[in-house]
């Protein structure tokens, strides 16, 4: 009798205990997967040189997208076209700018840096996109003229500024200043 409640008792310790370390690993587990989320979040930050290269990247594509649309258009014709996709590519530029200027404060001024030049060359694209809509009729001032291979070389913002540059001198110059 008395070695039968001594069995009982010991088989009551002995679930117990399995029972409270299945519980305790599971809430171990629940407790070190809600761990892991943050640390991958942490992960991220702590390598800010791998994030900012992720996002150069990005920049790089969607700067070859835009172009493409863009060297697809005629500004004489399709000037409304071309400005909405630079105002576009300003929106996404500035949406990355947080981003950007946190990397900095980190040490890694690459994507501000490369922001900033975008930025400007986009604006110089609007300035001179607005400057051909000033003088309409004027069948010289195109982006895009019946030979498109002109446009095959322009692959960036400040090429595609290069380019727009161009094609807006001819009318700040009234008279020629020197043989071209």
């Amino acid at each position: 009798m008395r070695l039968k409640s001594i069995i009982a008792v010991g088989a009551i310790l002995t679930c117990s205990s399995l029972l409270w370390g299945c519980g305790n690993n599971g809430y171990s587990a629940d407790q070190a997967s809600q761990q892991n989320e943050p640390e991958v979040q942490v992960e991220s930050w702590n390598d800010p040189k791998r994030l900012e290269a992720s996002h150069l990247e990005a920049l790089e594509r969607m700067e070859k997208d835009h172009i493409h649309r863009m060297v697809s258009l005629s500004a004489s014709t399709d000037g409304d076209q071309v400005m909405t996709t630079l105002e576009r590519s300003s929106q996404k530029l500035e949406e990355m700018r947080p981003l950007a200027e946190m990397l900095q404060h980190e040490g890694h001024p690459a994507l501000l840096q490369r922001i900033q030049d975008m930025s400007g060359d986009i604006e110089g694209s609007k300035s001179a996109l607005t400057e051909m809509k000033k003088n309409p009729g004027n069948g010289k001032v195109k982006i895009q003229s019946s030979k498109t291979d002109a446009l095959h070389h322009i692959s960036s913002f400040r090429e595609y500024h290069q380019y727009m540059q161009g094609q807006v001198q001819p009318l700040e110059q009234k008279h020629p200043q020197g043989s071209h």
